[in-house]
């Protein structure tokens, strides 16, 4: 059953997906910055894991929004 993209449902998850990859990336952009001695205020490599763990689940959700089943 697809659903047209005007479904908030749909937004919202487009969002959530779209904000994780972009955090993920930021995060990467800080990792590769040449460091100094002053220690970092954000550990950059468990944010950067869990934006990635949030992406994959809201496109594992917009493919069951879109009937595609992903699970058992």
């Amino acid at each position: 059953m697809l659903q047209s993209l005007a479904d908030p449902e749909i937004e919202v998850t487009l969002a959530v997906m779209l904000a994780g990859a972009a955090l993920a990336g930021v995060m990467v952009w800080l990792e590769r910055r040449p460091r100094d001695l002053s220690p970092r205020l954000v550990p950059t490599t468990p944010v950067m894991f869990m934006a990635l763990l949030v992406a994959i689940v809201a496109a594992a959700h917009l493919l069951n929004l879109y009937g595609i089943q992903t699970g058992r």
